[in-house]
């Protein structure tokens, strides 16, 4: 939030009442005066329920279309994209919770042409492993107590919509194989600097010791 307010974006954070006064606090902390960003309305603030919620139930395709809202409505207005967080706070039935990661799958690609960055919390005291398992499917990136960490377990939107086993086999066959080449490739590199170094060093000593000759009278 403190990021896009400073280069221009609208915030939009999805939460409790609560939440959002703690975030105005560490945002004035930060240098930001809240009640500003609130009145130009750069920060602004809704429920879950009316994001993500109508009549009580989840859409995907509803809340994917009110989200491109939002961003129209935020370059409309003349800031230059929208950056949004929500966490869930109640862990939702298994067919609501299948409905949650066919939308979260669909987001990246969705929204790929268009200025949005997006932060999903979802506390590991609220959900559990199996369902962990399925955030980390569906979002590139994690946040891990503070550090932005590239998720090599994340996994193309076909594949997660699938419940094809052979298809995921391959994929995780051929992540394999990705990051054994990455690897190889780096002590590749490790192996060129060290002997990099090495003549560098080689060819500083020698210059040490002509300039360390006594010169002819």
């Amino acid at each position: 939030m403190h990021e896009g307010l400073s280069r221009g974006a609208r915030c939009l954070f999805v939460g409790t009442p609560e939440d959002y006064d703690h975030l105005r606090t560490d945002l004035e902390l930060l240098g930001i005066c809240s009640r500003k960003a609130i009145a130009r309305n750069a920060l602004t603030f809704a429920t879950p329920e009316e994001i993500y919620l109508e009549r009580g139930g989840f859409d995907s395709n509803r809340t994917l279309a009110r989200y491109d809202d939002r961003i129209d409505q935020a370059l409309a207005d003349g800031f230059v994209g929208l950056r949004t967080t929500a966490e869930l706070h109640t862990l939702p039935d298994d067919i609501e919770w299948r409905k949650i990661v066919h939308y979260e799958a669909q987001v990246n690609e969705h929204f790929a042409r268009r200025p949005i960055s997006g932060l999903c919390r979802y506390p590991t005291s609220l959900v559990p492993p199996d369902r962990v398992r399925d955030v980390l499917r569906t979002h590139p990136i994690a946040v891990l107590r503070g550090d932005g960490c590239d998720n090599p377990f994340y996994e193309r939107p076909e594949l997660v919509l699938s419940d094809d086993s052979r298809t995921r086999l391959d994929w995780q066959f051929r992540q394999l194989r990705v990051q054994h080449r990455a690897r190889l490739h780096l002590e590749g590199t490790r192996v060129s600097a060290v002997a990099a170094a090495a003549e560098l060093a080689a060819e500083l000593h020698q210059l040490r010791s002509t300039l360390a000759k006594p010169k002819p009278d």
